[in-house]
């Protein structure tokens, strides 16, 4: 099963650093097939990231590849945002909903804590767009040979 994923994971990186395209508009795609897993997609994932990165002028193909081999990363991004958002946003910040019955306290609560996301979300994802953004193109820029060829040499069984 690791050999599988191992096998998987090569194709998508031979496939990401083949795209005949330029370095902004590949890392432009990766980046906003990236960005879909801090947002809740309800599996339609590798779908949205496709298509924001064909909307935006980036490569589809890369926004796909980063899109369906980053989906496991939806689980710890969602905490994520919980816990910038918390940071930023504590608890006890407003003033609860005290005196109110117990369905006004839940509904406080919950308020707070989709506030608290929403505004993680949106810190996340300008400072992991910016990081992705220019990590993958000074990889794509400077590094590209280099990576595929040391890609194209891993010797993983069947």
């Amino acid at each position: 099963m690791i050999n599988k994923l191992l096998r998987r994971l090569k194709f998508l990186l031979i496939r990401l650093f083949r795209i005949k395209d330029n370095a902004h508009n590949i890392s432009l795609g990766f980046t906003l097939g990236f960005l879909i897993h801090f947002v809740p997609s309800f599996g339609m994932g590798p779908i949205i990231s496709t298509a924001s990165a064909k909307l935006f002028k980036g490569s589809p193909v890369a926004g796909f590849i980063s899109g369906v081999s980053l989906i496991w990363l939806f689980p710890f991004l969602f905490y994520l945002n919980v816990i910038v958002g918390e940071t930023l946003f504590p608890y006890g910040m407003f003033p609860s909903a005290a005196g109110m019955p117990h369905h006004g306290a839940i509904i406080g609560t919950s308020m707070h804590v989709g506030a608290a996301f929403f505004l993680g979300m949106i810190v996340n994802l300008i400072i992991f767009g910016f990081i992705v953004y220019f990590l993958i193109y000074t990889l794509l820029l400077k590094y590209r040979l280099n990576f595929l060829s040391a890609i194209k040499k891993w010797d993983i069984k069947k």
